[in-house]
């Protein structure tokens, strides 16, 4: 509390003097000389952003599908480090998640609680997204050039489970002419919890001069606890640690042929997920999340005149290690098995996930500039699990096994995709593209079930053909209208059919779901481009959707294609600059998607599992000259996502995910080459539940982070 008055202190400080600065500046002589001889031109600042969400690189404005792209800048303004703070950047975007590492990401309405993930992850040209929800790799943002989110299916040119959009994250490359780097930290203090640190480190080296170029990137947080625990009477048991190494090498061999390795090493580690009631958790035991992985990525560009060539290849390692307390599940019925009553007090259900990935694309891009462009891909996909759930009790155990699975599983997924494009007259433009994916999968599964052994054999192979099909006319170059119809797709996979014992049909497998979206859109620069507006609207129809359940008589998991989903949405976005130092955003996202087919766990007009379906958001920041090359900001930024289900029918529940309101609040100064800031997140201390227990495997709420406050500073060199 100490650390929380002391840092209100300086807070009040330095907003009464900062407004006093900001309020007087337009009177400051000079003040236009200043802005362009510290490069602060915010008008030019806010210009063309160059993105290559089409494999290729284009203005921001010229690309026709609906994305947003998040700069190294915007970054760096918001001050955030991880994705799930880009809700308020980003329409019709939401994440959730149960710890360090474990989100949920929705977008367009797209969202589920089971099997792959329906949003496509991306580190440069890695594929990240993995075969179970909430379980894809997570990428702390230091040093990152841009992250581009782009909406609706991607299927054609990013592959499965890109069904609700794509999030790319681009990381800085080395700059090859010059040493550069920057070092970072950060001090914060949570509400009725404990301080939170951060530190950050880039290193940019030229080892020969204009041809080859390393950047070196380090980042360590601690994430301050604010769950306290009722079993241990420990404080503040939530904190969560990440440590994130980053390398960067990049050679241009000559005029023609560059190459680049990227490794990147990421560590996780949690004692208690986000659980518990008004920010206490009753667990019994610690449900600790433990993450590390390691990726390596070697890509090669060629310029054959006529076209580009790119070579990519990468591997991931990755160890994850999920606690879950099932007490409350077990405890009450483990008498009817003969353990005697006090033999027991603790369940737990631990999940150790063993990630092999390896992943290649080779991908020829046309160069042509011409009215005819073209592009054509090949990528392979391989990845091995090796994944033993097991269960313990304490003090003593149980003479039978409750629940036990040991898997291990092998995917191997081929594509082949294509683009072709023609303009007209530079104005007309008409886009088609189709992607082939054929996966062929393999698991052998042994568990265990309250004593029963089972074993599970499975082999298959699953299929998609997804075509994309755009057209775009160019009003001029600050306006644009376009129409694009795609589809989307995510893998199927096998159930444990011996779950059903033998009496209860369980079905062997299920197959991909697919979705059909329907959309137009423009985009505007108005008013000498001091106004730029997105307006996307959409029309999805989403069939055989993978559902939830349980093998009957069984608490193991089960997945079928049953259902249809539909409904309109609507995303819009803007950025103005009316004045010089002043930027003002806001995007407002809304779906109505819902079942209009019923399935055993869903009724119709029930949501999507988790999709928000109204979001807003809102940010301002004015920046202005305070003598010298000294510049003050301040700025705020809000949050709105309404509320949202998890619709378990066939188990009677549904469970609520409450609207929220968030406010975070940027306060300080540039001076040259030294940032120092003063930022609070959740300004008024929301403390809705994310998801009001109990649900699934979980009997508590997941708990909001309360109101965090602190001091960032920033040295660039």
């Amino acid at each position: 509390m100490d650390i929380l008055r002391r840092l209100a202190l300086k807070g009040v400080i330095m907003l009464k003097r900062t407004k006093v600065l900001l309020t007087s500046v337009a009177m400051m002589p000079g003040f236009a000389m200043a802005q362009m001889a510290t490069g602060q031109d915010e008008f030019a600042e806010g210009g063309d952003i160059i993105v290559t969400a089409q494999r290729y690189e284009q203005r921001l404005q010229d690309v026709p599908i609906s994305i947003t792209a998040i700069t190294a800048k915007e970054l760096q303004a918001r001050n955030v480090s991880s994705i799930g703070e880009l809700q308020y950047s980003v329409p019709g975007f939401s994440t959730y998640k149960y710890g360090a590492g474990q989100e949920f990401y929705q977008l367009q309405g797209v969202s589920n609680t089971l099997g792959s993930s329906t949003v496509g992850l991306y580190l440069d040209e890695t594929p990240l997204a993995l075969d179970r929800q909430g379980n894809g790799l997570g990428v702390q943002l230091i040093d990152m050039q841009r992250v581009e989110v782009l909406r609706g299916p991607q299927a054609t040119l990013y592959g499965e489970g890109s069904m609700g959009g794509t999030i790319r994250y681009i990381p800085i490359e080395p700059d090859l002419g010059g040493f550069s780097g920057s070092v970072a930290g950060q001090i914060s203090a949570t509400e009725n919890g404990e301080a939170g640190y951060r530190a950050e480190g880039v290193l940019n080296l030229p080892l020969a001069l204009d041809k080859t170029g390393i950047r070196l990137v380090a980042g360590y947080e601690h994430v301050g606890g604010w769950i306290n625990s009722a079993a241990t009477g420990k404080s503040d048991v939530n904190g969560a640690d990440l440590l994130s190494l980053r390398g960067t090498v990049v050679s241009e061999l000559s005029d023609r042929v560059t190459v680049s390795f990227l490794a990147q090493y990421q560590e996780t580690d949690q004692n208690y997920q986000d659980f518990g009631f008004g920010r206490i958790t009753y667990a019994a035991l610690p449900t600790e999340i433990s993450d590390k992985y390691a990726l390596v990525q070697g890509k090669a560009g060629v310029d054959l005149e006529f076209a580009e060539l790119t070579a990519i290849g990468s591997y991931i390692r990755r160890d994850n290690l999920v606690v879950a307390d099932l007490t409350p599940f077990y405890l009450p019925f483990l008498g009817l098995f003969g353990v005697p009553a006090g033999a027991v007090d603790q369940v737990a259900n631990t999940n150790d996930y063993n990630y092999d990935v390896y992943s290649g694309e080779l991908r020829l891009t046309s160069q042509s500039s011409g009215a005819f462009r073209w592009m054509a891909g090949a990528t392979y996909r391989e990845v091995n699990l090796d994944l033993l759930s097991d269960s313990y009790t304490a003090p003593l155990n149980v003479p039978f096994t409750l629940l036990r699975v040991d898997e291990r599983s092998n995917a191997k997924t081929y594509a082949a995709y294509g683009e072709l494009s023609y303009s007209f007259a530079e104005k007309l433009k008409l886009t088609a593209g189709l992607r082939y994916y054929e996966q062929k999968l393999t698991r052998a599964t042994d568990s265990i079930s309250l004593g029963a052994p089972s074993v599970d054999r499975n082999k298959g192979s699953f299929d998609s053909l997804n075509p994309r099909f755009n057209v775009s006319y160019t009003i001029s170059p600050n306006s644009m209208i376009f129409a694009n119809v795609a589809k989307g797709f995510r893998g199927g996979g096998f159930n444990l059919q011996s779950s059903g014992g033998g009496v209860f049909a369980v079905p062997a497998s299920y197959q991909p779901d697919k979705i059909w979206t329907y959309e137009i859109g423009t985009k505007q620069q108005l008013f000498d481009r001091k106004l730029a507006l997105e307006l996307d609207v959409y029309h999805s129809k989403w069939s055989d959707v993978q559902s939830y359940g349980f093998a009957p008589g069984s608490p193991i998991v089960i997945i079928t294609n049953s259902g249809r989903v539909s409904g309109w949405g609507v995303d819009v976005s803007a950025t103005a600059r009316p004045v010089r130092g002043l930027t003002l955003t806001g995007t407002y996202g809304w779906n109505n998607l819902e079942f209009d087919e019923a399935t055993g766990d869903k009724a119709v007009g029930d949501p999507v599992d988790g999709a928000v379906r109204e979001s807003y958001s809102a940010s301002a920041e004015y920046r202005a000259p305070v003598g010298g090359a000294a510049y003050g900001f301040i700025r705020g930024d809000f949050q709105h996502a309404g509320p949202a289900q998890i619709t378990f029918r066939n188990f009677g529940q549904i469970v609520d995910r409450p609207s929220r309101d968030l406010v975070n609040f940027r306060i300080g100064a540039d001076i040259e080459n030294f940032q120092v800031a003063l930022f609070v997140n959740n300004l008024f201390d929301e403390d809705k539940p994310n998801i009001i227990g109990p649900f699934g495997v979980f009997a508590e709420n997941l708990e909001q982070a309360p109101r965090t406050m602190g001091v960032s500073a920033r040295i660039t060199f």
